[in-house]
């Protein structure tokens, strides 16, 4: 673009150039449509990573196209890979909205365009759908709305083609199906009939082996349009008349409960079991209290489906002014006299209610003070609660602790004596109402509810084959669906499994004291003779590994989930080290113990061999190894010393394996020699290939090179062989955050292990090992 400030389409309908919202001081390379109101905005580059300072296009001499500012921040649009010079390369942007980078001998090829990388809005001509189906690198084009309507990071909705179904067009809410279009008929499709001027519109249908796409045109030149979708899931059409100058706005799909007129085609989604109902209106008041929820990547409609699902929330609200991150209340009414402190919140109303009813307050009576008839109603129910809860605690005393006549006595002593341990911890609950509250105790603080047996095995059907999820080191986990419609994951320790209760009681006591968005979350426990059960959220997307080593499912990784991943398994483990209420080493961290939701956001899980650290203590010893092959330090593995930096290594493997889709112990040929992902890693970064670690189905999706290799670099800065040469987990999240802080060059990776047995190598002495995958390490030979 050279010096000038912006660029504009031949007939200057578009216009590309820097934009910030809302007078902040982060930029953005965008594209606005002048023709609609405002100049809205169509297209944004960077919209997940705001530039500070008003930024730079460049072409560069190589032919790369390249967005960069005064902080030394790049954001290679495109990249040449190899490299090659091309002087002819040339950006420009037409009037269908296409901003292209074109080169080769005649300048006539197209290089890159913004077509293959939309924003929020679909353009008359833009191809929706999968492409390069063959290749085995598929490409998924669709649109995603804004965070908000000031933030255009990608939010919770996303509009492309139905995989499933490919003759479909369909919403997701955060990946779980919102909206499907109905079949489409050659012109447009069912569910879309009700917009009054759909005859101007006309959809094709592109399908073959290799791709299966959608585009849409008008059918008269007289008129222009563009599709958009906003921040809360509303599908609207804008349309321009040439001849007369008049734009038209109209909504082709909104599935908003709240609406006049909800869309054809809209998935009905799991209804709340709250008393008080799922449904919301806009209200302007003030409350006393919120629940602060600072999280920049959630946006108004996460608010509320959080808030939907815990029956104590009765208003949520925006914590940012520019409308992300959330705040919840349990208030039960908003004040009316709010002066100047008002706020825009969304307030909970009985589904019983219709749309424009008023809330009905008592009226007031002068000689009357209501307020002691409201404390004698809070007493009586105080009463009443604390009395159940007191029988429901003896039956579950009887029925769980008791014992049955003919019982085992050892059995029962070893259970009153685990009670006893874990009193603090625990609280007893033989019937659980609304159990789905345990999720959001940001509104509570309860202790760990203590599960009778009876409910885990209704709600595992009686630990039904069916409902099993899987079985590791510990014992089975099993699917398990509460009287509520809760669903929650059910690991039932085996009998057989030597180290089962210490972990038992160490998970119990530990993760119920933590609380994190990347720490899988601990909704209770079940004692009962020998039986050791523990019940957590359920997470329907199962490990990480299930994902990366599946030739399938891998594909369904790209690069930007990866780096979200591999961030929040580093504020996880952060969080462990040092801002926790305790400082937690985990000591078994790979890559099956983190799982992912329905988002795909990671959650570090299985803490039974995690310990406590001392405020200062750095480091500790044992003479009790647990860990899996191939993730333990040497440090810990030969000498049983273990520290944060033990977990650092064990990062820096899963990160290794995150990048290049191989497992560690996979094996590598390098001069004649068998080696590790992380020696693998380590050579082709001595030697400057480090694009031959990445996993191949990344390859389109990934358009920053330099970003791979940072990724590399810090995976192999955490599995040095030295510990102290380690970073801390401090560093990891300041480096992968793109903090300019000093970068060494990564040393040596530790050793490797080997399955085979080696007389002249033993382990030291009286070191008892094991693996929670049942792997036993044999011997551990140094590089």
């Amino acid at each position: 673009m050279g010096k000038v400030d912006f660029l504009d389409s031949p007939n200057k309908v578009f216009r590309l150039s820097f934009i910030n919202f809302d007078d902040c001081a982060m930029y953005y390379l965008g594209i606005q449509c002048t023709i609609f109101p405002e100049g809205m905005t169509v297209w944004v580059a960077n919209r997940d990573n705001p530039l500070k300072d008003i930024p730079v296009l460049q072409i560069t001499p190589h032919g790369d196209l390249l967005l960069h500012d005064n902080h030394e921040t790049a954001i290679p649009l495109h990249s040449l890979i190899p490299a090659a010079i091309n002087i002819n390369t040339t950006a420009t942007l037409l009037d269908t909205g296409n901003f292209i980078l074109k080169g080769g001998d005649n300048n006539d090829e197209i290089l890159w365009q913004s077509f293959h990388y939309p924003s929020n809005t679909l353009f008359p001509g833009m191809q929706l759908g999968l492409f390069d189906i063959k290749s085995g690198k598929a490409r998924n084009v669709s649109i995603t709305s804004w965070l908000s309507p000031l933030v255009p990071a990608r939010g919770a909705f996303r509009l492309g083609i139905d995989p499933n179904n490919t003759n479909q067009l369909a919403i997701w809410r955060r990946d779980s199906l919102y909206w499907q279009s109905g079949n489409c008929n050659g012109h447009n499709f069912s569910f879309l009939s009700n917009f009054q001027d759909i005859d101007k519109l006309k959809f094709k249908h592109i399908s073959n082996e290799d791709e299966s796409y959608y585009t849409f045109t008008m059918v008269s030149d007289i008129y222009y349009s563009l599709i958009e979708m906003n921040s809360s899931g509303d599908v609207n059409i804008y349309i321009f008349q040439h001849n007369k100058e008049r734009q038209q706005r109209a909504v082709l799909v909104s599935c908003d409960k709240e609406a006049k007129c909800m869309s054809k085609g809209c998935i009905n989604q799991n209804p709340s079991k709250c008393s008080n109902g799922d449904y919301f209106e806009s209200r302007t008041g003030a409350l006393d209290h919120w629940d602060i929820m600072d999280n920049r990547s959630l946006g108004l409609s996460d608010c509320q489906q959080i808030c939907t699902k815990n029956c104590s929330c009765n208003a949520y609200a925006t914590f940012h002014s520019d409308g992300t991150g959330c705040q919840f209340s349990n208030n039960p009414e908003p004040n009316a006299e709010f002066g100047e402190h008002a706020d825009q919140l969304y307030y909970k109303r009985s589904s019983s209610k219709k749309k424009g009813d008023k809330i009905l307050h008592p009226p007031e009576n002068p000689n009357k003070n209501p307020h002691w008839i409201r404390i004698i109603v809070q007493l009586v129910i105080l009463i009443t609660v604390a009395s159940i809860c007191a029988l429901c605690y003896f039956q579950l005393m009887k029925s769980c602790f008791g014992g049955k006549k003919g019982s085992s006595k050892d059995a029962t002593t070893e259970t009153e004596t685990l009670k006893r341990e874990l009193n603090t911890s625990i609280a007893s609950i033989n019937e659980l109402r609304g159990t789905h509250k345990l999720k959001f105790n940001g509104l509570q603080d309860i202790k760990l509810p203590l599960f009778s047996f009876s409910i885990i095995e209704t709600a595992t059907r009686y630990f039904s084959n069916t409902n099993k999820l899987g079985e590791g080191g510990f014992g089975p986990v099993y699917k398990g669906i509460l009287a509520d419609g809760q669903e929650i994951a059910v690991k039932r320790l085996s009998k057989r499994s030597r180290q089962g209760p210490e972990e038992f009681k160490n998970e119990v006591m530990l993760i119920s004291k933590l609380q994190h968005r990347n720490l899988v979350r601990l909704l209770g426990c079940c004692i009962k003779g020998q039986e050791r059960i523990l019940v957590y959220e359920y997470l329907p997307n199962k490990s990480l590994d299930s994902f990366l080593f599946d030739a399938a499912k891998r594909q369904l990784l790209d690069w930007r989930q990866r780096v979200n991943i591999i961030a929040g398994i580093a504020q996880g483990l952060l969080y462990l080290h040092k801002y926790s209420r305790l400082k937690i080493i985990h000591r078994d961290l790979k890559t099956s113990n983190i799982l992912l939701d329905s988002n795909m956001r990671p959650k570090i899980s299985d803490f039974g061999t995690a310990k406590i650290f001392g405020e200062d203590e750095s480091s500790a010893n044992t003479v009790r190894i647990v860990g899996t092959y191939g993730y333990m330090p040497p440090e810990y593995a030969m000498d049983g010393i273990f520290s944060e930096k033990s977990d650092v290594f064990s990062f820096g493997v899963m990160m290794l394996e995150i990048l290049s889709g191989k497992k560690n112990n996979a094996g590598f040929h390098q001069s004649n020699e068998f080696i590790k992902l992380s020696e693998h890693a380590w050579h082709l970064w001595k030697e400057g290939r480090c694009s031959e670690l990445m996993d191949p189905a990344i390859l389109g999706s990934c358009t920053s090179m330099s970003e791979f290799i940072q990724c590399v670099k810090v995976g192999l800065l955490c599995v040095q062989e030295n510990a102290a040469d380690r970073p801390t987990m401090a560093d990891v999240v300041s480096m992968l955050g793109g903090d300019m802080i000093p970068f060494p060059d990564p040393k040596q990776p530790a050793f490797s292990f080997s399955k085979r047995v080696d007389h002249d190598n033993k382990l030291p002495q009286n070191l008892e090992t094991y693996s929670l995958n049942d792997l036993t390490i044999s011997s551990l030979h140094g590089r």
